[in-house]
């Protein structure tokens, strides 16, 4: 059986760029991302400027939608 590789592997996406917010919360659902951006904000990982990849899954991969959006936060 082939292995299968997730998506921050597939992206080549390092865990210290992926911020997960599961093993405090729980799965979420529909409030995963904005939770997760708000704690990303507050721990300053996410500042003025910076390119921040949202997305979301269900159903196990069955749906999914992404995201790229230019960070500005307003913040001095």
């Amino acid at each position: 059986m082939a292995r299968r590789r997730n998506w921050r592997e597939a992206l080549q996406l390092p865990p210290e760029r992926h911020l997960n917010t599961f093993d405090q919360y729980g799965n979420l659902f529909g409030a995963a991302i904005p939770i997760t951006l708000d704690r990303a904000i507050r721990s300053r990982q996410v500042e003025d400027g910076d390119l921040v990849v949202l997305g979301g899954f269900a159903h196990a991969g069955d749906f999914a939608g992404a995201t790229a959006v230019r960070w500005h936060g307003g913040r001095g």
